[in-house]
C-alpha cells in the first residue's frame, strides 16, 4: 500500500515539474516574441531615417504645399529613359503655387524678383545684375535636369570672361566651379552684341529645391553677386512640347490673338512670351488670359533696361538665350519669331509645322532656317479687314535673301549655345526650308508701328492662301470652343 502511495507521489510531482517547465518555456516565448517586435519596429525606424537621409544627399524630389511645408519623392534621375530621348521624363508632382504658398514664396524674393503667369517656382530679376569686374546677369536659374546652375548674360567683345573661373557659393558651405565659359566673337548682323553664359555644377542637396540663395564670385578679382535667390527653372518634368514658341513683346497686343490662334492651330503646342513693358503699364496679361487659363501661354516678366552702350538688342538677345537655356529639356523645337510674323506650311498634305520635324536627320540640328516672305499692298490700295492677314493680300514677287537679317529659325535647343535673333551663333548644323514647297515666314511689317524707316519691297503679287487658312484657323476655333 505505501509502495502505491509513493508511486502516485511520484507521478503527481512530475507532473508539477512539468507545469512549472511549461510556464517558463510559455514565459520565454512571450520574451522572444516582444524583442522580434522591438527589433522589427527599430529597423524600420532606422530604414526609413536611412532613406530619408539619402534622399536629401542624393536630391530627391522637392515640393511644397499651399503651407509651404517641404515633401520628398522619388528622385527623378530613376524616372528618365537613359537611352531614350528628353520626352521620357515623367513625374507625379508639377510644381505650380497656390494663391497662399505664392504669397509666402514672393516675400522670400523681395522687390529684386518677378514671377511667371501662371504662377509656379521660377523667378526672374527685375532687372539685370550689373557690378564691377562682373558680367551683366540678365537670369539665373536651377536646372534640376542637367544638375547646374546657369547665369545668361551679355557682354562687350574687349570683356574675355572666358579667361575667368567664378565660384557658386552655397549656404551650407558648399562650393563649386564654374564649368569653362565659352567665347562669343560672333560679330555677325548690324548692331554686335556678344552672350556670356555661366554654369556651375549644382550640389546634389539642391538640386530638385524650389529655390535657395547663393552667391557668385569672381576667383580673379573676389567682386559677386551676393546672397542670390535661386529658382528652379519652371520646367515641369511631366511636360513635354514638340513645338513651342518664345517672342518677347512690348505694346504690340493687337497682333497677339489672332497669332496665336494661327500658330496654335498649324502645330505649337505652348507659347512662352516675354513681356518687355513695364509691370505697371501691361496689359499683356488682360490681352491673352484665355490662352493663360488654357495652358497655351505662360507670360515672363523681363522689362530690363538698356546699358550704357548697348541697344534695345541687348534685352531681346538676353530672353532668347534665357528661354532656350531654360527649356532645353522640354521644348524638341523653338520657333523663334515675332508677332507680326507667321510660319506657313506650304504643302497642303503636310498642313502642321510638326509635319516638317519629323525625320530623324533633323534632330541633330541646331536650327531649321525659315525664309522670310514679306506681305503688305501696294500704295494705291486702302487696306481692309479685321487683322493683319486680311489686311495684306498681297507680298513681294521673291522672298527676301537669305542671311540678309530677315531669316527666323526653328530651334533645337539642346543643341544651341549661343543665339542671336536671325542665327546661331554657336551650336549644332542649320539647314534652309524650302519657301515654296515647306515651310515659309511670312512677314507683315507694314502694318507694324516700328515699321517706319524699314525698307520694304514691292507688293505686286496677291495671294490669298494665308486668308484661306485663316478661315480654317477660325471654325477651328469656334469648333474647339462649343
Amino acid at each position: 500500500m505505501s509502495s502505491s502511495l509513493s508511486e502516485k507521489e511520484v507521478l503527481l510531482s512530475d507532473q508539477l515539474n512539468l507545469q512549472t517547465v511549461s510556464k517558463e518555456v510559455d514565459t520565454f516565448e512571450m520574451c522572444r516574441r516582444k524583442v522580434n517586435t522591438q527589433t522589427l519596429l527599430l529597423v524600420g525606424l532606422l530604414a526609413s531615417m536611412a532613406l530619408f537621409i539619402y534622399l536629401l544627399s542624393t536630391g530627391g524630389i522637392y515640393y511644397y504645399d499651399a503651407d509651404f511645408n517641404l515633401h520628398i519623392g522619388m528622385h527623378l534621375d530613376a524616372m528618365l529613359d537613359r537611352e531614350g530621348s528628353r520626352g521620357q521624363i515623367r513625374a507625379t508632382k508639377k510644381l505650380v503655387l497656390d494663391e497662399k504658398a505664392y504669397d509666402k514664396y514672393k516675400a522670400l524674393n523681395g522687390s529684386m524678383y518677378r514671377y511667371s503667369t501662371p504662377r509656379d517656382y521660377s523667378c526672374f530679376f527685375k532687372d539685370k545684375l550689373q557690378s564691377p569686374n562682373m558680367p551683366d546677369v540678365h537670369s539665373a536659374f536651377a536646372d534640376p535636369i542637367a544638375g547646374h546652375v546657369i547665369f545668361v548674360g551679355l557682354k562687350f567683345l574687349k570683356q574675355k570672361w572666358h579667361r575667368e573661373v567664378f565660384a557658386c557659393e552655397f549656404p551650407d558651405g558648399d562650393s563649386t566651379r564654374s564649368s569653362p565659359v565659352v567665347d562669343d566673337k560672333r560679330s555677325f548682323g548690324v548692331m554686335p552684341q556678344y552672350v556670356v553664359v555661366i554654369t556651375c555644377p549644382l550640389p546634389d542637396r539642391y538640386r530638385w529645391r524650389a529655390y535657395f540663395n547663393m552667391t557668385l564670385r569672381s576667383l580673379s578679382s573676389d567682386a559677386a553677386y551676393s546672397n542670390i535667390t535661386i529658382c528652379t527653372s519652371g520646367v515641369s518634368p511631366d511636360t513635354q512640347y514638340q513645338l513651342a514658341i518664345c517672342t518677347m513683346v512690348k505694346s504690340a497686343d493687337s497682333f497677339i490673338p489672332d497669332w496665336l490662334d494661327f500658330h496654335r492651330y498649324v502645330g505649337v503646342e505652348h507659347v512662352f512670351i516675354y513681356d518687355n513693358e513695364k509691370e505697371d503699364e501691361t496689359k499683356l496679361p488682360a490681352t491673352v488670359k484665355e490662352y493663360v487659363d488654357e495652358g497655351f501661354v505662360t507670360i515672363i516678366p523681363w522689362a530690363h533696361s538698356v546699358s550704357h552702350y548697348k541697344t534695345y538688342l541687348e534685352v531681346q538677345i538676353a530672353h532668347e538665350n534665357d528661354c532656350i537655356w531654360r527649356h532645353k529639356h522640354d521644348v524638341d523645337w523653338m520657333i523663334k519669331i515675332d508677332v507680326d510674323e507667321y510660319i506657313q506650311p506650304m504643302d497642303a498634305r503636310r498642313p502642321r509645322i510638326t509635319d516638317y520635324l519629323q525625320d530623324a536627320a533633323l534632330q541633330n540640328l541646331a536650327a531649321l532656317r525659315i525664309q522670310n516672305w514679306f506681305f503688305g499692298h501696294p500704295q494705291h490700295i486702302t487696306p481692309r479687314g479685321d487683322s493683319a492677314i486680311a489686311r495684306n493680300l498681297w507680298r513681294s514677287e521673291k522672298p527676301t535673301l537669305q542671311n540678309t537679317g530677315h531669316d527666323k529659325n526653328i530651334l533645337r535647343p539642346i543643341n544651341v549655345h549661343y543665339f542671336k535673333i536671325h542665327n546661331v551663333k554657336l551650336g549644332g548644323d542649320i539647314i534652309s526650308a524650302d519657301p515654296y514647297r515647306e515651310l515659309r515666314m511670312v512677314h507683315y511689317r507694314v502694318d507694324n508701328p516700328r515699321a517706319l524707316r524699314f525698307e520694304l519691297p514691292d507688293f505686286n503679287v496677291r495671294d490669298k492662301s494665308m486668308l484661306r487658312l485663316r478661315d480654317l484657323v477660325k471654325a477651328s476655333k469656334g469648333h474647339r470652343k462649343n
